[in-house]
């Protein structure tokens, strides 16, 4: 070969020559700019039933190691969110055979719909030191946004959420 290169136009390619990355022809991605929230939520998280006991949260806490838990109802309909440190203080200040999730559940000030676009909650939740955001369909709860994956954060390889509601600690 005499170091020139020979362009072909497309369609032809000698079929006897095998292709190369050179001969590639680089097209443009469809990706869109924003990712929504359905692109970088947990589908299907862990949950705790409002009837579910403060014994049988904490050991679904233990199981999983988690901090945070959303309570749901029975057709997968938000409640609120169960918190460890909650639960430590209720279990230690009485009876927690006689609790349920339900009791200790705070509603989120802040949740995101699963088409919403991402792209600031990263700063939300650092600033209100939330480290899960619910992802909603209507009430329904389909997924959940963590603090270590939250595009922007130290952890995450993509990019980041908006919120719904007023922001608020979990």
């Amino acid at each position: 070969m005499n170091g020139l290169a020979t362009f072909l136009p497309p369609g032809d390619r000698d079929p006897a020559r095998p292709v190369s990355t050179s001969d590639a022809v680089v097209t443009g991605v469809d990706r869109p700019a924003v990712d929504l929230a359905g692109d970088v939520m947990t589908r299907d998280p862990d949950r705790v039933a409002g009837s579910d006991t403060l014994v049988e949260v904490a050991g679904r806490m233990r199981t999983l190691l988690v901090a945070f838990l959303p309570v749901c109802d029975q057709h997968g309909d938000l409640q609120g969110i169960i918190a460890l440190r909650d639960l430590q203080r209720a279990v230690r200040g009485g009876d927690p055979t006689g609790g349920t999730a339900f009791s200790l559940a705070e509603e989120p000030a802040v949740t995101i719909g699963v088409d919403d676009p991402v792209g600031h909650v990263w700063d939300l939740m650092a600033a209100q030191r939330m480290w899960l955001l619910p992802v909603l369909d209507g009430r329904r709860l389909v997924g959940v946004i963590h603090y270590a994956t939250v595009p922007g954060s130290t952890n995450s390889t993509s990019r980041g959420p908006a919120p719904r509601r007023a922001p608020s600690e979990l």
